[in-house]
């Protein structure tokens, strides 16, 4: 297992957000920077914004986490509640960017963001250089995207497989369609994946170096966030148990060196209880 759960912002993606701010112009720094997020992305981009001086700005949707939400205030950002949804978070983002001048951190569909996500593979090949198979969870797709295009530049035979929950399978459906399909989101513990929408950019890397997607149910999420914190004495997110949760429902086989990333850990207590 892959922890990336043990990130100081509490997941992964910090990388994305940290490589795409390292990349900006003085000018665009001095502008500042507005993201969307669902509430994991905008902690990365709050945390790389007070490590480098720049002012941000988060919108979340309103059923964002109430975790990722108390995390967020605990940085000097603005951060901003609009819609149901990340997607109806987004637009709202993009509105007041395009009204500020500020520049848009895309928590997904964006080189920079992939290529940091991207650093994770090399880290597990180089801990582990004869992996055979990466287990990565998919939301919009950014980070599969990056772990794909870096791991099998350095092993092109290593297989890449993604999970979505049954409640959110855009990217799955989008592949199957082989153009971006617009998909309703049902409830879901899986927050950090949900969303209607995946783009153009990252369905083509995903439909070039991705070996396979599938989905998992809810019931197989909670159960694994459950194990995990039973066996391994870790809390996960419901977004980063996907990847466990496949081989729970036998819908991966077990491979030897196969390495799952664990995403993320930033989970409301009062919910985790109740899964419990």
């Amino acid at each position: 297992m892959k922890l990336e759960n043990w990130q100081t912002t509490g997941s992964f993606k910090i990388r994305g957000a940290f490589n795409k701010l390292l990349t900006l112009s003085d000018e665009d720094k001095r502008r500042g920077v507005i993201t969307a997020s669902a509430g994991n992305h905008g902690l990365g981009v709050a945390h790389a914004c007070q490590i480098l001086g720049i002012a941000g700005k988060i919108v979340v949707p309103v059923t964002a986490s109430p975790a990722k939400i108390k995390a967020l205030q605990n940085y000097a950002i603005e951060l901003i509640q609009s819609g149901n949804d990340y997607d109806e978070a987004e637009e709202c983002a993009w509105q007041i960017q395009k009204a500020e001048d500020l520049t848009f951190v895309h928590a997904f569909s964006d080189p920079a963001v992939i290529a940091g996500q991207g650093t994770i593979a090399l880290e597990i090949l180089e801990a582990l250089p004869d992996a055979g198979t990466i287990v990565v969870p998919i939301g919009g797709g950014g980070l599969i995207a990056g772990i794909a295009l870096a791991a099998k530049s350095i092993n092109p035979k290593i297989k890449i497989i993604g999970v979505q929950s049954e409640a959110s399978p855009t990217m799955y459906k989008s592949l199957r369609a082989r153009k971006p399909v617009a998909t309703p989101i049902d409830d879901t513990i899986a927050d950090g994946l949900a969303g209607r929408f995946v783009t153009e950019l990252n369905l083509k890397i995903i439909q070039q170096w991705v070996d396979d997607v599938i989905l998992v149910s809810e019931a197989a999420i909670k159960a694994t966030m459950k194990l995990v914190l039973e066996t391994e004495h870790i809390v996960i997110e419901g977004s980063a148990a996907v990847g466990l949760a496949a081989f729970i429902e036998n819908r991966i086989v077990a491979l030897e060196k196969t390495v799952v990333v664990l995403t993320g850990r930033n989970l409301d207590s009062k919910f985790f209880k109740q899964i419990l």
